[in-house]
């Protein structure tokens, strides 16, 4: 499954979802328009269109040229616009509340009002076969099916559809997800880069935490909420602030300002003050991402950074850096971490963050 984190910005803001995919072609909008879809179907059996849901296509070229997540959310947009009626739940909630996911889910999750209509269907986006070689081009792009549960649900609309509202999208999420996930959830949804009426506080969570049925349920979304931190600023950060917990390693100090007699170098990712390790997070957007290099090159970020790091080392401070390989892989970031002396204790440090030290600043 492909491992790809959403960024809280990778969801267009369109009204509806129809909007957000005008590559959909819909067989209702042509009969409208000229009395017949027949049109289509012939399209579809020459190998020009790819059929999604039944009456919703889209061109193959540019269907087979999508990447995963744009060819989730054009499906998204295709059981939207097949019944408008469809109340999206889950991790397809997630996705247009624009909160971060773990990877491209294998499902559109929606709300069934009925017990028998519970469960899976598989993925309905089909191309027609080649005479000459039996393949439709499809093989290599999966499709992805609905999978639809019988749950109560408040619903609310977003984005032009029905979804169940944001509080109750993250609280199904975090009783299901692993931690590192659900704490990367908290923390977006809590960040304050949040539009409004898109974020949540902590009470919030901690009230609807208290209405779950399951005991079980009801603290593991106390466990979640007791890592998260909305001082984290990407989802590498909190996944690995919450693989740090479960390595039993001490709890970093968050986004701390260092300073030096040139002035400010920087506000590092983590910082371990009674081991003097500062720990950074790096990405790739940060090198690759035309938004976040602003004017620079890579070639020149890549030197910003080095200078940045040997000023920290100026200090006295030991520096250490991971990637998306190691934040998704808890003996890789254990071993990167041991290397620079933050190891595993029985009881990871909590309360107040430690005076500070030569070269830190609170500001």
């Amino acid at each position: 499954m492909e491992s790809v984190w959403l960024r809280r910005d990778d969801h267009p803001s369109m009204e509806t979802m129809e909007a957000a995919h005008p590559a959909l072609i819909l067989a209702r909008r042509r009969r409208a328009l000229t009395g017949s879809s027949r049109g289509l179907s012939r399209a579809y059996n020459r190998g020009d269109l790819v059929r999604i849901r039944f009456g919703v296509y889209y061109s193959k070229p540019e269907w087979l040229a999508l990447k995963a997540w744009e060819r989730y959310s054009a499906t998204v947009a295709a059981v939207a616009c097949s019944d408008p009626s469809e109340i999206f739940c889950y991790l397809t909630a997630l996705r247009i509340w624009r909160l971060p996911l773990p990877r491209v889910p294998e499902h559109v999750h929606v709300i069934t009002q009925s017990p028998h209509k519970a469960g899976r269907l598989p993925s309905t986006t089909r191309a027609a076969r080649d005479p000459k070689t039996g393949l439709t081009g499809l093989e290599q792009a999966r499709g992805y099916g609905v999978s639809r549960h019988h749950w109560a649900a408040d619903i609310v609309e977003c984005q032009g559809v029905n979804v169940t509202s944001l509080v109750q999208t993250v609280i199904d999420c975090l009783v299901r997800l692993e931690l590192p996930e659900a704490v990367a959830i908290v923390d977006a949804v809590m960040g304050s880069r949040r539009a409004k009426g898109e974020g949540l506080t902590r009470i919030e969570l901690q009230e609807a935490s208290s209405l779950l049925a399951s005991a079980a349920k009801h603290r593991r979304v106390l466990e979640v909420l007791a890592l998260a931190d909305e001082k984290s600023e990407s989802v590498g950060e909190s996944r690995s602030r919450a693989l740090i917990h479960v390595l039993g390693l001490p709890a970093p100090v968050l986004q701390r300002t260092f300073c030096d007699s040139e002035g400010f170098i920087a506000r590092t990712d983590f910082f371990w003050p009674e081991h003097g390790v500062i720990g950074e997070f790096d990405g790739d957007a940060k090198y690759l991402d035309d938004a976040l290099l602003g004017a620079m090159s890579t070639r020149e970020a890549v030197l910003a950074e080095k200078k940045r790091e040997d000023r920290l080392r100026a200090l006295g401070y030991k520096v250490v850096r991971w990637d998306w390989k190691a934040a998704t892989n808890p003996e890789l970031l254990r071993r990167k971490l041991a290397a620079a002396g933050i190891t595993a204790q029985k009881s990871p440090p909590r309360g107040p963050i430690l005076p500070e030290l030569p070269g830190e600043s609170t500001t």
